[in-house]
Protein backbone atom coordinates (compact mmCIF):
# COMPACT_ATOMS: atom_id res chain seq x y z
CA UNK A 1 0.00 0.00 0.00
CA UNK A 2 2.77 2.23 -0.49
CA UNK A 3 1.70 5.84 -1.28
CA UNK A 4 1.35 7.22 -4.83
CA UNK A 5 3.20 10.18 -4.25
CA UNK A 6 2.83 13.97 -4.65
CA UNK A 7 2.30 15.83 -7.56
CA UNK A 8 4.18 18.19 -9.31
CA UNK A 9 1.70 21.25 -8.40
CA UNK A 10 2.45 20.28 -4.41
CA UNK A 11 5.74 20.08 -4.63
CA UNK A 12 5.50 23.01 -6.16
CA UNK A 13 3.78 25.04 -3.73
CA UNK A 14 5.73 23.22 -1.12
CA UNK A 15 9.15 24.83 -2.09
CA UNK A 16 7.61 27.86 -2.63
CA UNK A 17 6.76 27.71 1.17
CA UNK A 18 10.23 26.51 2.04
CA UNK A 19 9.34 23.60 3.81
CA UNK A 20 11.07 20.70 2.90
CA UNK A 21 8.99 17.54 2.14
CA UNK A 22 9.95 13.73 1.64
CA UNK A 23 10.39 14.17 -2.20
CA UNK A 24 7.29 11.17 -3.49
CA UNK A 25 6.97 9.73 -7.12
CA UNK A 26 4.09 11.67 -9.33
CA UNK A 27 0.95 11.32 -8.46
CA UNK A 28 -1.23 9.27 -10.40
CA UNK A 29 -4.68 7.16 -10.02
CA UNK A 30 -4.65 3.45 -11.25
CA UNK A 31 -7.40 1.21 -12.81
CA UNK A 32 -6.88 -0.64 -9.75
CA UNK A 33 -6.79 1.86 -7.39
CA UNK A 34 -10.76 3.39 -8.16
CA UNK A 35 -11.41 -0.53 -8.91
CA UNK A 36 -10.95 -0.99 -5.23
CA UNK A 37 -12.50 2.59 -4.04
CA UNK A 38 -15.76 1.43 -6.00
CA UNK A 39 -15.35 -1.86 -4.29
CA UNK A 40 -15.25 0.16 -1.00
CA UNK A 41 -17.78 2.34 -2.12
CA UNK A 42 -20.82 -0.88 -2.91
CA UNK A 43 -19.88 -2.38 0.53
CA UNK A 44 -20.94 0.31 2.27
CA UNK A 45 -24.16 0.88 0.63
CA UNK A 46 -25.20 -2.80 0.75
CA UNK A 47 -24.15 -2.51 4.45
CA UNK A 48 -26.64 0.78 4.46
CA UNK A 49 -29.21 -1.58 2.53
CA UNK A 50 -28.82 -4.14 5.28
CA UNK A 51 -29.14 -2.06 8.49
CA UNK A 52 -32.17 -0.17 6.99
CA UNK A 53 -33.48 -3.83 5.83
CA UNK A 54 -35.28 -4.97 2.29
CA UNK A 55 -38.60 -4.65 3.42
CA UNK A 56 -38.73 -0.66 4.17
CA UNK A 57 -36.19 -0.23 1.23
CA UNK A 58 -38.74 1.96 -0.95
CA UNK A 59 -39.02 4.41 1.88
CA UNK A 60 -35.20 4.31 2.58
CA UNK A 61 -34.19 5.21 -0.81
CA UNK A 62 -34.10 9.19 0.45
CA UNK A 63 -31.42 8.07 3.31
CA UNK A 64 -29.77 6.07 1.16
CA UNK A 65 -29.46 8.89 -0.97
CA UNK A 66 -28.07 11.56 1.48
CA UNK A 67 -25.79 9.19 2.66
CA UNK A 68 -24.45 8.29 -0.35
CA UNK A 69 -23.20 11.33 -1.71
CA UNK A 70 -21.00 12.21 0.61
CA UNK A 71 -19.52 8.86 1.02
CA UNK A 72 -19.05 8.52 -2.94
CA UNK A 73 -17.03 12.37 -2.64
CA UNK A 74 -15.27 10.33 0.16
CA UNK A 75 -14.18 7.22 -1.79
CA UNK A 76 -14.49 7.87 -5.45
CA UNK A 77 -13.75 11.62 -5.48
CA UNK A 78 -10.72 11.35 -3.14
CA UNK A 79 -8.07 11.04 -6.09
CA UNK A 80 -5.04 13.35 -6.67
CA UNK A 81 -6.54 14.83 -9.81
CA UNK A 82 -9.14 15.82 -8.16
CA UNK A 83 -7.31 17.50 -5.30
CA UNK A 84 -5.12 19.08 -7.52
CA UNK A 85 -8.49 20.75 -9.55
CA UNK A 86 -9.63 21.65 -6.42
CA UNK A 87 -6.60 23.75 -5.56
CA UNK A 88 -6.09 25.39 -8.68
CA UNK A 89 -10.11 26.81 -8.50
CA UNK A 90 -8.96 27.90 -4.86
CA UNK A 91 -7.10 29.93 -6.04
CA UNK A 92 -8.49 31.72 -8.61
CA UNK A 93 -11.98 31.47 -6.85
CA UNK A 94 -11.58 31.34 -3.16
CA UNK A 95 -14.81 33.04 -1.94
CA UNK A 96 -16.90 30.36 -4.36
CA UNK A 97 -14.56 27.41 -3.47
CA UNK A 98 -15.30 28.47 0.46
CA UNK A 99 -18.95 28.31 0.08
CA UNK A 100 -18.99 25.56 -2.33
CA UNK A 101 -17.95 23.79 1.30
CA UNK A 102 -21.51 24.01 2.15
CA UNK A 103 -22.38 21.52 -0.24
CA UNK A 104 -23.08 18.76 2.39
CA UNK A 105 -26.13 20.59 3.58
CA UNK A 106 -28.15 20.76 0.42
CA UNK A 107 -29.20 16.90 0.30
CA UNK A 108 -30.60 17.83 4.25
CA UNK A 109 -31.84 20.93 4.08
CA UNK A 110 -35.57 19.63 2.95
CA UNK A 111 -35.19 16.85 5.79
CA UNK A 112 -34.43 19.13 8.50
CA UNK A 113 -37.36 21.47 7.36
CA UNK A 114 -39.67 17.93 7.63
CA UNK A 115 -38.42 16.69 10.42
CA UNK A 116 -40.43 17.17 13.41
CA UNK A 117 -37.89 17.41 16.31
CA UNK A 118 -35.18 18.78 14.02
CA UNK A 119 -34.70 22.86 14.63
CA UNK A 120 -32.96 23.98 10.98
CA UNK A 121 -31.13 26.78 12.41
CA UNK A 122 -28.63 23.86 13.41
CA UNK A 123 -27.83 23.81 9.56
CA UNK A 124 -27.33 27.48 9.86
CA UNK A 125 -24.19 26.55 13.24
CA UNK A 126 -23.38 23.80 10.67
CA UNK A 127 -23.00 26.08 7.74
CA UNK A 128 -20.43 28.46 10.34
CA UNK A 129 -18.64 25.55 11.57
CA UNK A 130 -17.90 24.21 8.18
CA UNK A 131 -17.38 27.52 6.57
CA UNK A 132 -14.66 29.33 8.83
CA UNK A 133 -11.99 26.02 8.31
CA UNK A 134 -13.07 26.24 4.71
CA UNK A 135 -12.28 29.44 4.22
CA UNK A 136 -9.06 29.13 6.46
CA UNK A 137 -7.68 26.79 4.42
CA UNK A 138 -7.79 29.12 1.51
CA UNK A 139 -6.27 31.91 2.97
CA UNK A 140 -3.33 30.08 4.07
CA UNK A 141 -0.37 31.55 3.33
CA UNK A 142 3.26 30.23 5.55
CA UNK A 143 4.26 33.55 6.64
CA UNK A 144 2.12 33.90 9.98
CA UNK A 145 0.38 37.79 10.29
CA UNK A 146 -1.61 39.21 13.21
CA UNK A 147 -4.27 39.10 10.97
CA UNK A 148 -4.51 35.06 11.02
CA UNK A 149 -3.99 34.65 14.65
CA UNK A 150 -7.35 36.41 15.13
CA UNK A 151 -9.10 34.66 12.48
CA UNK A 152 -7.27 30.75 13.69
CA UNK A 153 -8.42 31.10 17.17
CA UNK A 154 -12.03 32.25 16.32
CA UNK A 155 -12.03 29.01 14.24
CA UNK A 156 -10.62 26.91 16.80
CA UNK A 157 -12.86 28.08 19.50
CA UNK A 158 -15.89 28.09 17.50
CA UNK A 159 -16.46 24.42 17.85
CA UNK A 160 -15.75 24.17 21.45
CA UNK A 161 -18.20 26.63 22.42
CA UNK A 162 -20.63 26.14 20.62
CA UNK A 163 -22.14 23.42 21.86
CA UNK A 164 -22.46 25.01 25.38
CA UNK A 165 -24.22 28.51 24.08
CA UNK A 166 -27.86 29.04 24.93
CA UNK A 167 -30.02 27.21 22.50
CA UNK A 168 -27.79 26.71 19.82
CA UNK A 169 -29.08 23.13 19.77
CA UNK A 170 -25.72 21.84 18.13
CA UNK A 171 -24.72 18.74 19.48
CA UNK A 172 -25.43 20.25 22.79
CA UNK A 173 -24.36 18.08 26.08
CA UNK A 174 -27.25 16.12 27.54
CA UNK A 175 -25.54 17.39 31.08
CA UNK A 176 -23.62 20.57 32.65
CA UNK A 177 -19.81 20.34 31.41
CA UNK A 178 -17.69 18.83 33.53
CA UNK A 179 -14.20 19.37 34.65
CA UNK A 180 -12.87 16.90 32.38
CA UNK A 181 -14.95 17.97 29.34
CA UNK A 182 -13.39 21.54 30.47
CA UNK A 183 -9.93 20.95 30.76
CA UNK A 184 -10.10 19.15 27.46
CA UNK A 185 -11.70 22.07 25.56
CA UNK A 186 -8.81 24.57 27.27
CA UNK A 187 -6.18 22.00 26.24
CA UNK A 188 -7.37 21.77 22.69
CA UNK A 189 -7.97 25.38 22.14
CA UNK A 190 -3.68 25.44 23.49
CA UNK A 191 -2.66 23.60 20.95
CA UNK A 192 -2.63 26.51 18.43
CA UNK A 193 -1.50 28.41 20.87
CA UNK A 194 1.41 26.44 21.65
CA UNK A 195 2.53 27.04 17.79
CA UNK A 196 2.50 30.61 18.37
CA UNK A 197 4.99 30.56 21.87
CA UNK A 198 6.98 27.57 21.44
CA UNK A 199 8.22 28.13 17.48
CA UNK A 200 11.41 30.36 16.42
CA UNK A 201 11.38 33.41 14.48
CA UNK A 202 12.14 30.99 11.58
CA UNK A 203 9.68 28.55 11.75
CA UNK A 204 7.04 30.88 11.97
CA UNK A 205 7.94 32.17 8.54
CA UNK A 206 6.31 29.09 7.00
CA UNK A 207 4.13 28.17 10.36
CA UNK A 208 0.74 28.04 7.84
CA UNK A 209 -1.18 28.72 10.95
CA UNK A 210 -4.57 29.06 9.44
CA UNK A 211 -4.13 25.84 7.99
CA UNK A 212 -3.45 24.31 11.16
CA UNK A 213 -6.50 26.14 12.56
CA UNK A 214 -8.62 25.10 10.07
CA UNK A 215 -7.59 21.59 10.28
CA UNK A 216 -7.81 21.64 14.21
CA UNK A 217 -11.77 23.08 13.49
CA UNK A 218 -12.91 20.31 11.64
CA UNK A 219 -11.06 18.26 14.06
CA UNK A 220 -12.84 19.54 17.34
CA UNK A 221 -15.69 19.77 15.20
CA UNK A 222 -16.40 16.26 15.19
CA UNK A 223 -14.43 15.57 18.51
CA UNK A 224 -16.63 17.57 20.55
CA UNK A 225 -20.44 16.84 18.81
CA UNK A 226 -20.53 20.42 17.79
CA UNK A 227 -22.12 19.64 14.49
CA UNK A 228 -25.99 18.82 13.67
CA UNK A 229 -26.89 15.22 15.45
CA UNK A 230 -28.55 14.68 12.59
CA UNK A 231 -30.21 10.57 11.56
CA UNK A 232 -31.29 10.52 8.77
CA UNK A 233 -32.46 6.87 9.46
CA UNK A 234 -33.63 5.52 12.58
CA UNK A 235 -32.00 2.34 11.66
CA UNK A 236 -28.45 3.66 10.55
CA UNK A 237 -25.97 3.98 13.22
CA UNK A 238 -23.85 6.76 12.05
CA UNK A 239 -25.46 10.39 11.41
CA UNK A 240 -24.75 12.42 8.54
CA UNK A 241 -22.33 14.50 9.66
CA UNK A 242 -20.12 11.63 11.07
CA UNK A 243 -19.94 10.60 7.39
CA UNK A 244 -20.33 14.19 6.02
CA UNK A 245 -17.67 15.61 7.95
CA UNK A 246 -15.09 13.12 6.20
CA UNK A 247 -15.33 14.42 3.04
CA UNK A 248 -15.50 18.20 3.89
CA UNK A 249 -12.23 17.11 5.53
CA UNK A 250 -10.83 15.95 2.43
CA UNK A 251 -12.08 19.27 0.69
CA UNK A 252 -10.05 21.63 3.10
CA UNK A 253 -6.75 19.42 2.45
CA UNK A 254 -7.03 19.50 -1.36
CA UNK A 255 -8.39 23.66 -1.22
CA UNK A 256 -5.28 24.17 0.77
CA UNK A 257 -2.83 22.16 -1.42
CA UNK A 258 -2.23 19.51 1.26
CA UNK A 259 -3.88 16.30 -0.07
CA UNK A 260 -1.57 14.85 -1.91
CA UNK A 261 0.93 14.62 1.44
CA UNK A 262 -1.52 11.64 2.33
CA UNK A 263 -0.13 9.02 -0.23
CA UNK A 264 -4.03 8.13 -0.22
CA UNK A 265 -3.78 4.86 -2.71
CA UNK A 266 -5.86 2.12 -2.19
CA UNK A 267 -3.97 -0.35 -4.23
CA UNK A 268 -2.19 -2.92 -2.36
CA UNK A 269 1.37 -3.74 -2.78
CA UNK A 270 3.58 -6.72 -1.39
CA UNK A 271 5.57 -4.02 0.66
CA UNK A 272 2.82 -2.03 1.88
CA UNK A 273 1.13 -5.46 3.02
CA UNK A 274 4.53 -6.63 4.79
CA UNK A 275 4.44 -3.68 6.37
CA UNK A 276 0.82 -3.56 7.78
CA UNK A 277 1.26 -7.06 8.98
CA UNK A 278 4.57 -6.89 10.99
CA UNK A 279 3.37 -3.32 12.63
CA UNK A 280 0.16 -5.55 13.19
CA UNK A 281 2.40 -8.65 14.74
CA UNK A 282 4.32 -6.67 17.11
CA UNK A 283 1.74 -4.44 18.33
CA UNK A 284 -0.45 -7.74 18.90
CA UNK A 285 2.89 -8.79 20.32
CA UNK A 286 3.49 -6.15 22.85
CA UNK A 287 0.17 -4.48 23.36
CA UNK A 288 -2.51 -8.00 23.96
CA UNK A 289 0.15 -8.89 27.14
CA UNK A 290 0.35 -5.59 28.51
CA UNK A 291 -3.79 -4.82 28.28
CA UNK A 292 -4.50 -8.41 30.06
CA UNK A 293 -2.09 -8.20 32.66
CA UNK A 294 -3.23 -4.82 33.86
CA UNK A 295 -6.71 -5.03 33.32
CA UNK A 296 -7.24 -2.81 30.23
CA UNK A 297 -7.69 -5.45 28.02
CA UNK A 298 -10.59 -8.58 29.38
CA UNK A 299 -11.68 -11.29 26.96
CA UNK A 300 -15.05 -11.27 25.84
CA UNK A 301 -15.81 -13.05 22.64
CA UNK A 302 -18.23 -11.52 20.50
CA UNK A 303 -18.94 -14.34 18.27
CA UNK A 304 -20.92 -12.47 15.76
CA UNK A 305 -22.02 -14.23 12.34
CA UNK A 306 -19.37 -13.50 9.40
CA UNK A 307 -21.30 -10.88 7.40
CA UNK A 308 -21.65 -8.94 10.97
CA UNK A 309 -17.90 -9.30 11.17
CA UNK A 310 -17.28 -7.78 8.30
CA UNK A 311 -19.53 -5.31 8.58
CA UNK A 312 -18.06 -4.09 11.76
CA UNK A 313 -14.38 -4.20 9.88
CA UNK A 314 -15.48 -2.05 6.95
CA UNK A 315 -17.39 0.63 9.11
CA UNK A 316 -14.34 0.86 11.61
CA UNK A 317 -12.04 1.34 8.53
CA UNK A 318 -14.33 3.99 6.33
CA UNK A 319 -15.44 5.63 9.63
CA UNK A 320 -13.65 5.60 12.22
CA UNK A 321 -9.50 4.47 11.30
CA UNK A 322 -9.24 6.08 7.91
CA UNK A 323 -10.51 9.27 8.97
CA UNK A 324 -8.20 9.73 11.86
CA UNK A 325 -5.30 8.15 10.31
CA UNK A 326 -5.71 11.33 7.65
CA UNK A 327 -5.78 13.54 10.73
CA UNK A 328 -2.97 12.64 12.67
CA UNK A 329 -0.83 10.71 10.26
CA UNK A 330 -1.01 12.44 7.39
CA UNK A 331 -1.71 15.95 8.36
CA UNK A 332 -0.43 16.16 11.58
CA UNK A 333 2.76 13.64 11.32
CA UNK A 334 3.60 15.35 8.23
CA UNK A 335 3.25 18.64 9.42
CA UNK A 336 5.54 18.45 12.40
CA UNK A 337 8.20 16.71 9.71
CA UNK A 338 7.91 19.11 6.89
CA UNK A 339 6.55 22.33 8.46
CA UNK A 340 8.47 22.34 12.17
CA UNK A 341 11.18 19.71 10.83
CA UNK A 342 11.47 17.50 13.78
CA UNK A 343 12.84 14.17 13.79
CA UNK A 344 10.85 11.38 11.92
CA UNK A 345 10.89 9.89 15.63
CA UNK A 346 9.56 12.65 17.20
CA UNK A 347 6.59 13.61 15.11
CA UNK A 348 5.40 10.26 15.30
CA UNK A 349 5.59 10.19 19.48
CA UNK A 350 3.51 13.48 19.23
CA UNK A 351 1.48 12.17 17.09
CA UNK A 352 0.72 9.05 18.71
CA UNK A 353 0.26 11.06 22.28
CA UNK A 354 -2.33 13.32 21.01
CA UNK A 355 -3.86 10.61 19.09
CA UNK A 356 -4.12 8.49 22.59
CA UNK A 357 -5.71 11.89 24.14
CA UNK A 358 -8.27 11.88 21.37
CA UNK A 359 -9.56 8.86 22.85
CA UNK A 360 -9.76 9.89 26.34
CA UNK A 361 -13.71 9.72 27.25
CA UNK A 362 -12.83 10.07 31.15
CA UNK A 363 -10.77 10.31 33.72
CA UNK A 364 -10.75 6.50 34.36
CA UNK A 365 -9.32 6.31 30.72
CA UNK A 366 -6.11 8.76 31.52
CA UNK A 367 -4.08 5.24 32.90
CA UNK A 368 -3.31 1.66 30.67
CA UNK A 369 -6.32 2.56 28.39
CA UNK A 370 -4.79 5.56 27.64
CA UNK A 371 -0.91 4.17 27.24
CA UNK A 372 -2.31 1.45 24.89
CA UNK A 373 -4.23 3.95 22.49
CA UNK A 374 -0.42 6.02 22.62
CA UNK A 375 1.46 2.42 21.85
CA UNK A 376 -1.52 2.22 18.84
CA UNK A 377 -0.79 5.20 17.46
CA UNK A 378 3.11 4.49 17.58
CA UNK A 379 2.17 1.43 15.12
CA UNK A 380 0.17 3.01 13.03
CA UNK A 381 3.02 6.17 12.63
CA UNK A 382 5.31 3.15 12.03
CA UNK A 383 3.46 2.21 9.07
CA UNK A 384 2.94 5.73 7.69
CA UNK A 385 6.57 6.57 7.68
CA UNK A 386 7.35 3.09 5.93
CA UNK A 387 4.49 3.83 3.26
CA UNK A 388 4.22 7.52 3.51
CA UNK A 389 0.28 6.39 2.74
CA UNK A 390 -2.66 6.81 5.17
CA UNK A 391 -4.34 3.67 4.26
CA UNK A 392 -1.90 1.74 5.18
CA UNK A 393 -1.72 3.09 8.70
CA UNK A 394 -5.65 2.77 8.25
CA UNK A 395 -5.67 -0.67 7.77
CA UNK A 396 -3.33 -1.46 10.76
CA UNK A 397 -5.52 0.95 13.13
CA UNK A 398 -8.61 -1.24 11.73
CA UNK A 399 -7.65 -4.19 12.93
CA UNK A 400 -6.01 -2.85 16.15
CA UNK A 401 -9.65 -1.92 16.87
CA UNK A 402 -11.54 -4.50 14.97
CA UNK A 403 -9.51 -7.54 16.60
CA UNK A 404 -10.44 -5.36 20.31
CA UNK A 405 -14.23 -5.31 19.49
CA UNK A 406 -14.23 -8.93 18.65
CA UNK A 407 -12.00 -10.42 21.55
CA UNK A 408 -12.70 -7.94 24.16
CA UNK A 409 -16.21 -6.38 23.33
CA UNK A 410 -14.50 -2.84 23.21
Amino acid sequence: MDSVGQSSVATTSAKSEGTQPVELPAAKTTALDLSVRAMLFAAFVGTLIRQIGMPSLNGALYPLMVYSLPAAAYLLASTPAVASTLRRYAESQPLGMALLALAPLVPVAAYARAAFDFDPAELLFGAVLIFLPAACAILNVPQLHRADVLLGLITVAVPLLLPYAPDSGVGAPSEPPTTFGIVMRFGAFLLPVALLVFTTREQKQRLNFLFVCAALSLWYAAQFRALPDLPIAGDVGVTYFQLAIIPIFLYVLATAGRFDRLGMSFQPTPRGVSVVTANLALLAAIGVPVGMVTGALVPAFQGPPPLDAAAQALSIFLLIALPQEILFRGVLLTYLQDVLRLNAGIAAIISAVLFGAAHLSGPADLGWPFILAVLTGVFCARAFLATRNVVAAGVVHTFARWVKWLLFGG
